[in-house]
């Protein structure tokens, strides 16, 4: 009886941790996130037994990305932002950077390390639990949105005033809808009966109360992967309403989304003299848009640095009609980790990156075929605009990890509903 009190209490306390890394991203000790710290103190217990090959690989990775970084850094020409943190300034921002990713490693070989030894039963139950919570905290923040738009209070820091948008504890509404698209994924991993009413809360809240673009994105693609075979087959089998109907949502959609940027882009400069203090314009994913292919060009091979972005977008040669960076901010293009790591990299880390994946794909493939869609959502996220060094979708590589190696895991564990 001891033992079985044990094992649920472990459960439950890796449930709370995972569900604090995933939602409480901005809790910090000055600019440091207080999930990072705690990862990084458990390094020595992570590590203390053999430790995975794919967890290993990352490791790598990370580690020669840091290395090229700091060895072409005396070669690089910085502009050091105004009243920011000593973190915040050459070497120490890569590092910084570096030890974030660490966290972000450290996190999925503690979520593996926790599941690789579970039964189907433990693993579904304890995806259940994550997600369970996760949409109760939703619905948490939702009470103070709509407590916030009637009226009932003046201020709260789970909504963006500006707009409004709820962003629970994120910046902002479109990283909070991405990560709550993160939890939708994970309802696929298992049958359960509420899975339908936790989607429906999930989906109208990233699509119309955090109004997230890139979560609405993440969905629509998730979908058209996950039900692909499906799709197909409707295709060959002439089956036109579906066809139709899925074309012209799938359209409208991408249009509708599209259209608001193109729009903001096309009026770009007027926006920005308009808007000069809005830090989502002028540092945001717009500003990023003519700022990074530049840095590409001229840093194709290693990129410009691990971290170095925030202290080297202020060049004039990028900048143009794009203002300085306000005085204590830092900024991040928004294209996601894929393209972080092409920029800050170079093409050499990129492909380091992607023939970990491929050879992790293949892994996949050999343990079931659903595994693979959770891999492409995995990606994904970084595709639609989370930074490499956000925690939460290193908690996806985790589980795969762990049902990949599972020998005690078959389709069963992976059913959706």
């Amino acid at each position: 009886m001891i033992g079985i009190l044990k094992v649920e209490l472990k459960s439950v306390l890796f449930v709370l941790f995972i569900v604090f890394c995933s939602q409480f991203t901005e809790l910090k000790v000055s600019v440091v996130k207080i999930a990072e710290i705690l990862l990084l103190l458990f390094t020595p217990f992570i590590y203390r037994n053999k430790i995975n090959k794919w967890i290993l690989s990352l490791l790598l990775f990370i580690s020669f990305w840091l290395l090229i970084s700091l060895a072409f850094n005396p070669f690089r020409g910085f502009f050091l932002l105004d009243e920011v943190s000593v973190l915040k300034t050459p070497y120490w921002i890569s590092i910084g950077r570096f030890l974030e990713l660490i966290a972000c490693v450290n996190l999925a070989a503690l979520t593996n390390n926790f599941l690789k030894k579970k039964t189907e039963k433990e693993i579904k139950f304890i995806l259940k639990l994550i997600v369970k919570l996760s949409v109760i905290l939703a619905m948490y923040h939702l009470v103070f949105y709509f407590s916030f738009v009637f009226g009932y209070i003046e201020k709260t820091y789970f909504v963006y005033e500006r707009t409004p948008r709820l962003r629970g504890w994120y910046v902002e509404g479109g990283p909070y809808g991405l990560m709550l698209s993160f939890i939708f994924c994970l309802t696929f991993f298992y049958k359960h009966r509420s899975n339908n009413f936790y989607r429906a809360v999930l989906i109208v809240t990233i699509v119309f109360i955090a109004r997230s673009k890139a979560g609405t994105m993440f969905i629509l693609f998730w979908y058209i992967t996950f039900y692909f075979n499906i799709i197909y087959k409707k295709i060959r089998e002439l089956s036109l309403f579906f066809v139709i109907f899925g074309g012209i949502l799938s359209s409208f959609i991408f249009v509708k989304i599209s259209y608001q940027y193109i729009d903001l882009i096309e009026n770009v400069q007027r926006e920005m003299k308009e808007r000069p203090t809005d830090i989502n314009l002028v540092m945001g994913r717009v500003a990023g848009l003519f700022i990074f292919p530049e840095m590409v060009t001229d840093n194709p091979f290693f990129g410009i640095g691990l971290g170095n972005y925030p202290i080297i977008r202020n060049n004039p040669e990028y900048l143009d009609f794009i203002p300085h960076s306000p005085k204590g901010k830092t900024d991040a293009h928004g294209f996601g980790g894929i393209i972080q790591i092409l920029v800050d990299g170079g093409v050499f880390t990129l492909l380091f990156f992607l023939f970990i994946m491929g050879k992790f794909y293949k892994k996949l493939k050999r343990s079931s075929k659903e595994n693979i869609y959770f891999l492409f959502g995995f990606l994904y996220l970084f595709v639609f605009g989370v930074q490499i060094y956000f925690l939460y979708p290193w908690i996806l590589f985790g589980i795969l990890i762990a049902l990949s190696n599972s020998q005690k895991n078959n389709e069963e564990a992976y059913l959706v509903g």
